[in-house]
């Protein structure tokens, strides 16, 4: 009996330990050239100034439309600073009601056509949560018609072997919302583009 028990228990040890390796070996998050720590990357191509792309993404009422996580997003302190400027807060809901998931950001850097930095805090109603965690927006100029850009989400200095394994498994998730994300950036920008209208 205790033998079998033995063999059962060095079984499931070893289905665990392939599990978890395959989940961090295959996770989109990971080192990457040109950035000195681990994270999640995601890029799109658009066929528009990068001007236009940089100021559509700073303004917080936008991703009402283009994203497929958030419902909407509310500034907490437009009232002295600009919303997208650096020190901006604003917090962002999942759901109309506001009930359910949500967060704060805190905007920490903004380099026009080039950079937005945000500091994610305060995150409630998620099944996983971590500290010190940021996402960016980069921008790349291709020519006067046309920019990369690329979301990326990672740690702010030392992350914990418990918050780099969270963000091994949530990446998967995450990487696929950025894809959409971007693929309706992507569409409501080249339309208003050909369009005339624009998402100011």
């Amino acid at each position: 009996m205790g033998n079998k028990l033995s063999k059962w228990l060095f079984l499931a040890l070893i289905l665990t330990f392939t599990v978890v390796t395959a989940i961090v070996a295959f996770s989109p998050y990971k080192s990457s050239p040109g950035f000195s720590y681990k994270l999640l990357q995601h890029s799109v191509e658009i066929e528009a100034p990068v001007d236009t792309v940089f100021k559509f993404l700073g303004k917080s009422a936008n991703a009402s439309h283009w994203s497929v996580f958030v419902d909407h997003i509310i500034p907490l302190n437009a009232g002295k600073i600009s919303d997208g400027a650096v020190g901006s807060r604003r917090r962002c809901f999942c759901n109309e009601d506001e009930t359910g998931k949500q967060w704060d950001e805190l905007i920490t850097v903004v380099i026009p056509g080039k950079k937005r930095q945000l500091a994610i805090y305060n995150l409630k109603e998620f099944p996983m949560s971590a500290e010190n965690l940021a996402t960016e927006q980069i921008y790349e100029k291709q020519n006067n018609k046309k920019c990369r850009v690329t979301f990326t989400v990672f740690f702010v200095g030392r992350s914990g072997v418990t918050d780099n394994f969270k963000m091994y498994l949530a990446a998967y998730e995450i990487t696929r919302i950025f894809s959409k994300n971007m693929e309706n950036i992507k569409r409501i920008v080249e339309n208003s583009q050909t369009s005339g209208i624009h998402h100011g």
